[in-house]
């Protein structure tokens, strides 16, 4: 700030405390400076003085001074807010892979009809090379594969003639009982799925083309229930099948068969694509599952999870906001099997549609394109079910120091009457004779921070493992006691909460919903410190 400009002010500010000296209510029990230097004044809370002697609280940022209307922005501007990098707004979600990875997938279009076939380019664009009108496919590795009552080969007979499209090479495949294939960009006829090379030389369509072996990424979608294979598609390791359920109006919804709910009893749903590779050479069958799918839509399929569709609107809606800051944070994360998250704890639970909601769809579609943000930056927005009664700074809980994750009593959990609050309190002996002794240590705010007992020392996010391996209990945070009984020659464990205490505490934010009218803002800058929502 200029200092001609501070005399202005100074000036301003002397006419103004004058004329309101005799309603000195008006300023309440703040103290007010003037900064008549050249230094920079920093202030924790600054309040504007206007014309009438009434005071405002200024904006969090920019630099700003009083006017007798109002505020003005002096200098500098407001935070630029960093664009999230999310390549057509597409997400991409590991739905199996690794040792997850499938034999065989099942898909089922619950709202819609039939798929279109294609791939996705590196921009995320989705470039469809053929269509089928059957709502319910399989899709098998092409090689020596069952699936169900169906067995599948690795040689198949390629008729000679390439095909400018798909359309032509459907009709030809339906004269010699066979099927479309996109191998390597150019449409061809392939018939029959023999298990060994000998019975496809003894193919009579031998006498229209060459025995041929699917590559070691080549993909077979089949008809549900048979062994009717509707298309082939081969090429290479540079593009991997998607198929892309259509829907007349609104969005597809598709079920996976394979795909479990936590229960492991209901199969999901989805909405988006989804995306077929053989990565595995130990089990070159296996397939990798991956669900392409737009932001919002992906959004909708962690909120129900990872917070109750039934609780408050504002406490769904920070969930939310959380929810698409941490997807926007974590683009790329397993780039070997070709997805962002995964769709488990490891980064979100994420189950689709299934248990979603009029409620919990409303809180997305209310925070859509909202992040939560600290100086423009995207946040990382960690989060976890309950903190005991405070959450911890980031340093003390992994490594880096993290300015928003800064630690916070939680009067707001502490405090819930909640009767459905499962974990905010639990307790637990343990015998001195049997492990051995027990000390402890504790964070500035009163976590936890390291726990020895009988010679081996417990850490950080690490001290809720003593609570499991050695205290067998079955929900562990960091917000914990130990106290020896010598009466007893045991240690009494008390503590609440569940999780790794760093971030929004999701029972907090119910408790700041539903007992104290907070809204989602509020929500979020009380866990994350000096982040806001934009």
């Amino acid at each position: 700030m200029k200092s001609s400009l501070k005399r202005v002010i100074t000036a301003l500010l002397a006419a103004v405390l004058l004329a309101a000296a005799p309603c000195t209510s008006a300023f309440g029990a703040q103290t007010y400076y003037v900064n008549d230097g050249d230094n920079t004044l920093a202030l924790a809370d600054a309040y504007a003085i206007g014309a009438d002697g009434s005071t405002a609280k200024l904006p969090e940022r920019g630099v700003y001074a009083a006017t007798a209307s109002g505020t003005q922005l002096l200098g500098g501007s407001e935070y630029e807010n960093e664009q999230p990098n999310i390549p057509n707004g597409i997400v991409r979600v590991g739905l199996a892979f690794g040792s997850t990875a499938l034999d065989a997938v099942h898909l089922q279009i619950k709202t819609g009809s039939g798929f279109a076939f294609g791939y996705y380019d590196s921009d995320r664009v989705f470039r469809s090379v053929g269509s089928t009108a059957e709502s319910a496919v399989t899709v098998v590795a092409d090689t020596n594969v069952t699936a169900g009552d169906s067995t599948f080969g690795a040689y198949h007979v390629q008729l000679g003639t390439a095909y400018a499209s798909f359309d032509a090479a459907e009709a030809a495949a339906r004269d010699r009982s066979g099927y479309p294939v996109f191998y390597n960009g150019t449409y061809y006829v392939r018939v029959g799925s023999y298990t060994t090379m000998e019975a496809a030389s003894n193919s009579a369509a031998t006498a229209y083309g060459s025995v041929v072996s699917g590559g070691a990424r080549s993909v077979l979608v089949v008809k549900a229930g048979t062994d009717q294979i509707l298309f082939g598609f081969d090429c290479g390791s540079t593009y991997s099948l998607s198929l892309a359920p259509q829907s007349g109006s609104g969005a597809a919804i598709t079920q996976v068969a394979e795909c479990k709910d936590r229960s492991g009893t209901r199969s999901c749903t989805y909405y988006g694509d989804f995306q077929f590779t053989r990565l595995s050479t130990q089990d070159p069958q296996k397939l990798t599952l991956v669900n392409f799918v737009g932001l919002e839509p992906y959004v909708k399929g962690v909120t129900p999870y990872e917070m109750s569709s039934g609780w408050p609107l504002e406490a769904l809606k920070a969930q939310a906001v959380c929810a698409r800051t941490y997807i926007a944070s974590h683009m790329n994360g397993s780039p070997a099997y070709g997805f962002d998250v995964t769709g488990t704890t490891t980064s979100q639970v994420y189950y689709g549609t299934l248990d979603a909601s009029a409620n919990s769809d409303r809180a997305v579609d209310e925070t859509a394109g909202k992040f939560v943000r600290y100086e423009g930056k995207l946040c990382e927005t960690f989060y976890f079910a309950a903190d005991g009664g405070a959450t911890e700074d980031s340093e003390n809980v992994w490594v880096t120091a993290v300015p928003y994750l800064r630690a916070v009593v939680d009067l707001y959990e502490t405090a819930s009457t909640d009767p459905g609050f499962y974990c905010k309190s639990w307790s637990t002996t343990i015998s001195r004779a049997a492990v051995g002794d027990v000390s402890i240590t504790y964070t500035p705010i009163g976590n936890a921070m390291t726990v020895t007992v009988g010679g081996k020392t417990y850490s950080k996010d690490a001290v809720r493992t003593f609570l499991t391996s050695v205290c067998g209990l079955r929900y562990n945070s960091r917000h914990f006691t130990v106290e020896y009984d010598a009466a007893t020659d045991a240690y009494s464990v008390v503590g609440g909460g569940y999780g790794h205490n760093c971030g929004m505490s999701q029972w907090g934010a119910k408790a700041m919903a539903q007992e104290h009218g907070k809204t989602y803002e509020e929500i979020i800058s009380f866990y994350y410190t000096g982040a806001y929502v934009a």
